[in-house]
């Protein structure tokens, strides 16, 4: 799901490099949490085949998703995807909103998200110590949940944070609001 451009995957672009591909149909697909993904193999010159036949035999250790998974996901690949347009146009507008109103609040600062509904802001304030701490303060005193920057990446997520931006634009209000309330008492 992208907002900004053609999104082009890895494994089309190569010709001579053998690509393993990992997805799932949680984003795209609108089946959040059902953990369902697939693999594909791009291996034009036979380099993969031991890892690919190490894959397959772990498979038929009947891994396998549970059967209203895999007929829910038959749907979402054959059925009608007029939906996912309309989910596109309201995720893209909630977007823009949020890094709007990010951008907006002394000590944050946040670049724009080409795709998903994910928003991973920059904590400029240095007010706090870490982005755990951050979250933990905002949690208390905004009494609005976000995710360390930390547990993604020690280093490069370190003084960042990660926030949806799925609810409505009424609800998103609300919430930096709250945050930037609470961050002009501090920051």
């Amino acid at each position: 799901m992208t907002f900004d451009g053609v999104h082009h995957s890895t494994a089309s672009l190569s010709k001579d490099v053998p690509v393993v591909l990992f997805n799932g149909f949680s984003k795209v697909d609108l089946l959040p949490g059902w953990r369902l993904g697939y693999v594909v193999f791009n291996d034009p010159l036979g380099k993969l085949d031991e890892i690919k036949e190490g894959m397959m035999r772990q498979l038929r250790l009947r891994i396998s998703a549970n059967n209203p998974c895999q007929m829910a996901v038959i749907e979402a690949l054959e059925g009608p995807k007029d939906h996912l347009e309309v989910t596109n146009r309201k995720l893209r507008e909630r977007r823009d909103y949020a890094v709007k109103r990010i951008n907006s609040i002394p000590g944050l600062s946040t670049a724009t998200p080409r795709g998903a509904f994910y928003i991973f802001p920059k904590i400029e304030s240095k007010h706090w110590k870490s982005d755990n701490d951050f979250v933990l303060d905002v949690l208390k005193n905004a009494h609005v949940l976000l995710v360390p920057g930390s547990g993604f990446c020690p280093d490069n997520g370190s003084m960042h944070f990660r926030a949806v931006f799925l609810p409505p634009v009424e609800t998103l209000a609300k919430a930096f609001d709250s945050i930037e309330d609470y961050m002009n008492k501090v920051a």
